[in-house]
């Protein structure tokens, strides 16, 4: 039986951290013996964030720095980066360690666009491509893949995304209601474009009054008032959420949207229609992978208010029969995103399955 060995060092709660969880956990139903081991300093709120999957308290492991985890690795087939400082840790750790492993890199995102270029940050992750030696990288998009492709030279394997289908699915709706939209606003992250979520919020809620009602998740009224965020009258602040607070929210909204400048995926578009919730997802990115515009959800140019509001108002303003049959094909379109699917693909990336 492999052992495979996800090295993430992040607290947990964000796309890229659940994607690893679900997949290991996927990969331990199969027979593979999937761990992950998380960097001392987040390894607590990692444990909490994730407690609802049993084999989390015990198997999942903390490190502290690459002598450490060049001990913990030892007995792995395979060690896998999820960000690029995990892959410069894994590096230096393959380094120490008494036997070589095979190395893979799960490029969740294209971490080099987080940063100024010519920082510190920007060079290790640009660097994290050449540090390890014979590695595999996979990734859930067409897009990531391209970008690796054309900026590293490095093959990319095009894996399933998941969703965690056991909370994100759809339920039956009330009918005779208002429309209700919800969107992700995330005032620490800029590329999540908090700023013009909110503007074009406020612009809806202006417009169509009563008729429709508002909501965002992700920050409180303190995280948006440290970062600036402007709030308006008719936009409900519901603050971060768990995992299953998102799907409830998702379950009972008729549209979700994600303003960011781009997604590498699109998790939460993707989620949002596997509750049967029509999604409007950047169109520069991942989303164009499962997202037919106008089809089963709805794409756009995220960095034109203009276009942005013309694709909320035709949402808003679809008869029922093309909301059943929309949210249907949206349906449809994620089905196969399950965490086993996910895990299938990776293995057999490895020649594993």
């Amino acid at each position: 039986m492999a052992r495979v060995t996800f090295i993430l060092p992040v607290k947990g709660g964000g796309g890229g951290a659940h994607s690893v969880v679900q997949e290991a956990t996927a990969m331990r139903s199969l027979g593979v013996d999937a761990t992950i081991f998380v960097n001392e300093k987040n390894f607590s709120d990692f444990k909490r964030t994730y407690a609802r999957f049993e084999w989390i308290a015990n198997d999942c492991k903390a490190f502290k720095g690459p002598k450490d985890l060049a001990e913990l690795i030892d007995g792995s087939d395979i060690v896998i980066a999820t960000t690029n400082t995990s892959a410069h840790s894994i590096a230096e750790a393959v380094a120490i360690g008494k036997k070589p492993q095979r190395t893979g890199y799960y490029v969740q995102d294209y971490e080099p666009l987080f940063y100024e270029v010519g920082t510190e940050p920007y060079n290790l992750a640009v660097s994290s491509f050449d540090v390890l030696k014979d590695c595999t990288y996979f990734a859930k998009t067409r897009w990531l893949r391209d970008i690796v492709d054309a900026t590293h030279r490095h093959p990319v394997s095009v894996v399933v995304p998941s969703i965690d289908m056991s909370i994100y699915h759809p339920v039956r709706r009330p009918a005779n209601r208002n429309r209700t939209i919800c969107a992700m606003v995330r005032p620490q992250t800029p590329r999540r474009a908090p700023h013009r979520t909110m503007r074009v919020l406020a612009r809806v809620a202006a417009q169509f009054g009563e008729d429709v009602e508002i909501s965002i998740f992700g920050a409180d009224l303190r995280d948006l008032e440290a970062h600036n965020v402007q709030t308006y009258p008719g936009i409900e602040i519901l603050g971060s959420l768990l995992q299953p607070q998102v799907a409830s929210l998702l379950q009972r909204t008729d549209f979700f949207l994600d303003l960011s400048d781009y997604q590498a995926f699109g998790r939460t578009a993707a989620e949002a229609m596997a509750c049967g919730t029509i999604a409007l997802a950047p169109a520069v990115g991942g989303a164009s992978d499962f997202i037919v515009d106008g089809h089963n959800s709805f794409l756009v140019d995220t960095r034109d208010e203009g276009a942005v509001l013309t694709k909320v108002e035709r949402m808003l303003t679809m008869t029922d029969e093309e909301i059943r049959l929309m949210r249907i094909a949206a349906l449809e379109a994620v089905s196969g995103f399950t965490p086993t699917a996910a895990a299938v693909s990776e293995l057999r990336a490895f020649g594993f399955a």
